[in-house]
């Protein structure tokens, strides 16, 4: 071997395994050693029941497409939708997830395995109609080695501690509630601090029929700190849309797809107060798509990310807002929440044409909930769900849409 090899072994052998060095590893509850191996592994998961009560309007598709909160999918007032089909109730046990944990040691440190999935799929073929069967869905499938991560698991895009503690699935459409297939790399920056990269799956088509096809990841960069008093995340995204053009009959066309590049930011953390915690977050950007649930009532492509007129001109929508959330603790068994969000987007300018009615332009939600822990592996949630979206107008009559909703779960941890 080559000094030249040595030295690049030893450099990487450093630096995969100094995360490990800065943060050593407690066991986990549940954890036991495998026969015969040298691996530790730990079963997870539990059984939920979640219900919904719609007061109001809902989307329609809640089988096949998502029955927990989507702002921008709810009918705009007046509808014949808004006005007869309500209340609607629904229940579903399909949240229920399992998983198992995995770590080896190795020369270069442990190496961590995670799988996990749920039953929350697209259920077209099963449906309640028949035996409430429900679709098997992965959501976590990555291996670990010091400081890199390979496989599907949460965006970097999102900082879960920021996240609220609500009963609904979704919660506020503020959130970037995507896990993608990715390659990260986690370096600390001093004990409390780290800065982490990933290149992560660029969405393709949302649909068969859409003409948006991937041609480069999403970048992201996260930096995190962590103190006695909270949490702060500062991060970014960097995507490249680029779509094809068609013919009436769906057939691509001789022509340079359009394309361009998007830069998105977000900051977020939390505040102990005691034995109570304010999260928050304000994220947002030209093409932000679906890094924010809210963007979806753009209607434009890549999840609202864009839109493309017939000369091919490629506009980014710019959506932005933020949420703030309060949990008071008031004993052992009972926490409590309020939850704001806000959202808003551009009055974007297509080839000087400004947006009508067929684009939302704000997003308004509230949560209040009361959490009560009966054993340490029992919970019920009861919350309080309300919504609020209006389009733009440009001489067109403005829509509104509401939300009024009562969720609630029954949850059950294996142990």
């Amino acid at each position: 071997m080559t000094l030249w090899k040595r030295i690049t072994t030893l450099c990487l052998v450093v630096g995969m395994t100094l995360p490990f060095a800065a943060r050593a590893e407690e066991a986990k509850p549940g954890e036991f050693k495998i026969p015969g191996t040298e691996t530790t592994a730990r079963l997870y998961g539990y059984a939920q029941l979640d219900l919904t009560f719609d007061v109001g309007a809902r989307t329609n598709d809640i089988e096949n497409n998502d029955w927990a909160t989507i702002l921008p999918a709810v009918p705009a007032d007046g509808t014949n939708d808004e006005k007869h089909k309500k209340p609607q109730l629904y229940l579903t046990t399909r949240t229920s997830r399992f998983g198992i944990e995995t770590k080896t040691p190795s020369a270069f440190g442990p190496v961590g395995v995670k799988l996990e999935g749920d039953f929350n799929a697209p259920n077209a073929f099963q449906t309640e109609t028949f035996t409430n069967s429900v679709i098997f869905r992965l959501r976590h499938a990555y291996g670990t080695i010091g400081g890199f991560l390979a496989g599907q698991t949460w965006t970097t895009f999102i900082d879960l501690a920021a996240y609220p503690d609500v009963v609904d699935f979704n919660g506020p459409g503020t959130i970037a509630l995507v896990r993608n297939p990715m390659l990260r790399y986690t370096m600390p920056l001093a004990p409390n601090m780290s800065l982490t990269f990933a290149a992560e799956n660029a969405r393709g088509a949302q649909f068969a029929t859409t003409t948006k096809f991937q041609t480069a990841p999403d970048f992201h960069a996260n930096f995190q700190y962590t103190a006695p008093w909270g949490t702060v995340s500062v991060r970014g995204v960097t995507q490249y849309y680029r779509q094809v053009f068609t013919d009436a009959a769906g057939n691509t066309l001789d022509r340079d797809p359009a394309s361009k590049w998007s830069a998105s930011g977000a900051a977020s953390g939390t505040v102990k107060f005691g034995a109570d915690t304010l999260v928050w977050q304000f994220a947002g950007g030209p093409g932000i798509g679906r890094y924010y649930l809210n963007a979806l009532g753009t209607g434009g492509s890549g999840a609202g990310g864009y839109t493309v007129d017939a000369a091919g001109n490629m506009q980014l929508w710019t959506v932005y807002g933020g949420h703030l959330g309060y949990t008071h603790v008031w004993n052992p068994m009972f926490r409590s929440n309020l939850v704001g969000a806000g959202s808003w987007a551009s009055d974007a300018n297509i080839n000087g044409v400004a947006a009508t009615n067929a684009v939302q332009k704000q997003w308004l939600q509230g949560f209040v909930n009361t959490f009560w822990t009966l054993t340490k592996t029992a919970e019920f949630g009861l919350e309080f769900a309300y919504g609020r979206w209006n389009s733009f107008t440009n001489g067109t009559p403005e829509l509104v849409g509401h939300q009024y909703r009562i969720n609630s779960s029954f949850h059950y941890n294996f142990y």
